[in-house]
């Protein structure tokens, strides 16, 4: 698939969601908790009675995380102290007259470490075409046969990071299997190398690609293999990532003790590393389990705790989703009042989101639309048993 073509059916919960990439915070026009739903969340005693026949169901857990790309290969100093520049006059130098081959070889490493370096900055910035194209150049040039020859060592590890990236690109695009296809590569090289940091974070990659597929057991094969390389390491941050994924694969297996277990391991290590983006994801995932166990005390308490860290953020679109997930659950519960209340505060939310995306695609928008036009059918189902009709087909009408 072309990335011209990509643009058009990439989600626009892709770009909000997943890439990371926050709007503006437009403020709200109402409190995030009202009175009575205050009162409501707090008060044990007067939860009703919970229906299993007319569950709504939350939305799912929050993505796996993985380790984003970055260039984690330098090429070293002495190698980069032996390209000479421009006009450079050797005899005037105390630098060692390097072979013209070496000299050549060095230069083109230095070249795909400036293309790695080129391709994370594009890839931060939304330039998904250029950024593939900056990793696959890079690729390229370690790949090369006299580069190869004269420094096998460094290449092979601007190779390995070049297809690592490119793996991890491809993630954020939702092309899973693509995105395999460069992991199956990058694992062996560092392996072979001895780069336990590499294979770790491929294993991690790995894992969250077979997440996009569905595949839960083996995200969490995959994950597991890399939780016992983080924690030898010592790398606390990626065990969180670890343990939250393992979180998220048993929890798809419908283990959901399971699951809660490996997200209370990883949520005491965000707050520690004070990673709030993390912790929130957590908290959500946390609140989302407790639904599907019919935890409605559990579940509010954890969606709360993660709501305005998103705000905090300015990740309006988590922030709506953790919205109408709190209807969603007052809904079960027969609590119609409060399920209004939050349902209405994500249709605010998501409604100033569209109005900061109309120059995105019209099939990009009508996506975003898609993604949450269920829990519009919710609220306007609920305002109409509460004979509030006009309201509800005027949420009807915003998914024209």
């Amino acid at each position: 698939m072309q990335f011209s073509q990509l643009n058009l059916v990439v989600s626009i919960t892709l770009f909000l969601n997943v890439l990371g990439i926050s709007l503006p915070i437009v403020p709200s026009t109402r409190s995030l908790l009202s009175p009575a739903s205050a009162q409501s969340v707090g008060d044990q005693a007067q939860l009703p009675t919970f229906h299993l026949d007319r569950v709504i169901q939350v939305s799912p857990v929050m993505p796996p995380r993985i380790e984003l790309p970055n260039n984690r290969w330098r090429v070293p100093d002495e190698l980069l102290q032996q390209i000479p520049a421009a006009g450079f006059n050797h005899q005037n130098s105390d630098r060692p007259i390097q072979p013209p081959v070496a000299q050549a070889v060095n230069s083109r490493l230095a070249e795909a470490s400036r293309l790695l370096d080129q391709g994370i900055q594009q890839f931060k910035s939304s330039q998904f075409q250029e950024a593939l194209q900056s990793w696959q150049q890079a690729l390229v040039i370690c790949q090369e046969s006299q580069v190869r020859a004269e420094q096998p060592s460094i290449s092979k590890d601007g190779e390995a990071s070049a297809l690592l990236n490119l793996g991890a690109l491809y993630i954020q695009l939702n092309e899973s299997r693509q995105a395999i296809r460069y992991l199956q590569q990058a694992l062996p090289i560092f392996q072979e190398l001895g780069h336990r940091s590499g294979e770790a974070v491929t294993l991690l990659n790995w894992g969250a690609a077979y997440k996009q597929l569905e595949q839960y057991q083996k995200l969490i094969d995959y994950s597991k293999q890399a939780l016992t390389i983080f924690r030898e390491l010592g790398d606390r941050s990626n065990e969180a990532k670890v343990l939250g994924n393992l979180g998220v694969g048993y929890t798809g297996l419908g283990d959901y003790q399971q699951g809660l277990e490996y997200y209370q391991q990883a949520l005491p290590i965000y707050q520690k590393m004070n990673d709030r983006s993390g912790e929130a994801t957590v908290l959500t995932n946390l609140g989302n389990t407790y639904g599907k166990l019919n935890g409605y005390q559990k579940g509010i308490e954890y969606y709360r705790q993660a709501l305005p860290i998103f705000r905090e953020l300015g990740d309006r679109n988590k922030e709506a989703f953790l919205l109408a997930n709190i209807g969603k659950l007052y809904s079960n519960y027969e609590s119609p009042q409060s399920a209004i209340q939050f349902l209405q505060q994500s249709v605010e939310v998501r409604e100033s989101i569209r109005v900061q995306i109309r120059q995105l695609p019209q099939a990009v928008q009508q996506s975003y639309v898609d993604s949450f036009a269920s829990d519009y059918q919710l609220l306007a189902d609920l305002l109409k048993q509460q004979s509030r009709r006009t309201e509800a087909q005027q949420i009807l009408d915003l998914l024209k």
